[in-house]
């Protein structure tokens, strides 16, 4: 399985030159979006780096400053994900400006914690917009150009878009729908001269979406019986009793992954970024990097043997297994005269 940060590191990548055009990466004042676009600059890589707001790229700025690498090739560009309009001049704008699109890294997400009951349909509707919507508008629209550069989307995802989690039915099911749809994606976009990935790393010690969560507002609003269950839970956590879960991860460290998918001539579908993590969903997943899949899907897309050719041959003139005699003969023949006993 193609997952470890060895297999998808960036000594895996192209020899040669790096291809023309820019990479996209959504996501980047903090975290692993920050960490991708200072790694794809030091592998060769021209990065647009889009963040929310130019007022929060300090940790950006942190790790270029941190590479002392020179002048860096990282522009930095705003951008709200969930706004289609910004989405589609931005992409015109790195067209325009470096001639080609050669990849998409879609990163920019947040999360919730909250009880199913309690937690509000908005927050689920807000989740969706930034983790799915908005992702899937950025890459519908960036399409034409990724099928004229022969280019690729490398989603990140999350191993809670293949195996949730208690307290965050939407986070989860945001990275469900994402995967899902990338996963029906994957096949067709080949066939067209696109690659598409998926990087699933776990907990991300260092990086900002999972230190945005209110756990003490969250269990201050949870009511009986839910609060008994919630203090069990992070008690859980606290001692260290989640073994299925890896520890938490440098962001570089997933940042080193994605660049590796960057440059693989033959990149797989799903990654993970740590050796528990692949054997948590391979504990769900006969295929965990849903290239078996894909391929099998895919091969719908092809030009297949017509059925007759399929079909097992059947002989002219059929000889049964068993061939009746035209006279049968009874076992045991019954004379024409009785025989007197002796």
């Amino acid at each position: 399985m193609t997952t470890s940060p060895a297999s998808a590191s960036p000594a895996s990548a192209r020899s040669g030159p790096r291809p023309p055009g820019a990479v996209l990466i959504t996501g980047s004042g903090s975290g692993i979006g920050a960490a991708t676009a200072v790694a794809a600059a030091l592998a060769g890589y021209r990065v647009v780096a889009s963040v929310h707001s130019l007022d929060r790229v300090d940790d950006l700025r942190s790790r270029i400053a941190s590479a002392e690498a020179g002048v860096l090739d990282i522009e930095f560009r705003e951008l709200d994900v969930t706004s289609q309009q910004a989405a589609a001049a931005l992409l015109a704008d790195i067209v325009a400006r470096y001639g080609a699109l050669h990849a998409v890294i879609s990163n920019a997400g947040i999360t919730r914690m909250g009880t199913f009951e309690n937690e509000p349909v908005e927050s689920y509707r807000r989740v969706f917009d930034v983790n799915f919507f908005g992702p899937i508008a950025l890459l519908k629209r960036a399409m034409p150009h990724l099928r004229a550069s022969h280019g690729r989307i490398i989603a990140v995802s999350s191993l809670n878009g293949v195996v949730s989690t208690p307290f965050q039915e939407a986070y989860n099911a945001s990275k469900f729908a994402l995967e899902g749809a990338l996963e029906s994606l994957a096949p067709v976009a080949r066939r067209v001269g696109v690659d598409v990935s998926v990087v699933a790393p776990g907990p991300t010690s260092d990086t900002h979406i999972w230190q945005t969560i209110d756990i003490a507002g969250f269990r201050a609003a949870a009511t009986s019986p839910y609060t008994e269950v919630i203090d069990r839970y992070f008690a859980n956590a606290a001692d260290g009793l989640l073994t299925d879960l890896p520890a938490g991860q440098l962001a570089a460290e997933v940042a080193q992954v994605i660049v590796g998918v960057l440059g693989s001539d033959e990149p797989a579908f799903r990654y993970t970024t740590s050796t528990v993590g692949t054997e948590l969903l391979a504990r769900k997943l006969v295929d965990p990097t849903g290239d078996t899949l894909v391929a099998r899907t895919g091969s719908w897309l092809d030009r297949q043997p017509t059925p007759a050719a399929l079909a097992d041959p059947v002989p002219a003139d059929p000889v049964p297994a068993d061939p009746v005699p035209a006279d049968p003969v009874p076992a045991d023949p019954v004379p024409a005269g009785p025989v007197p006993a002796e």
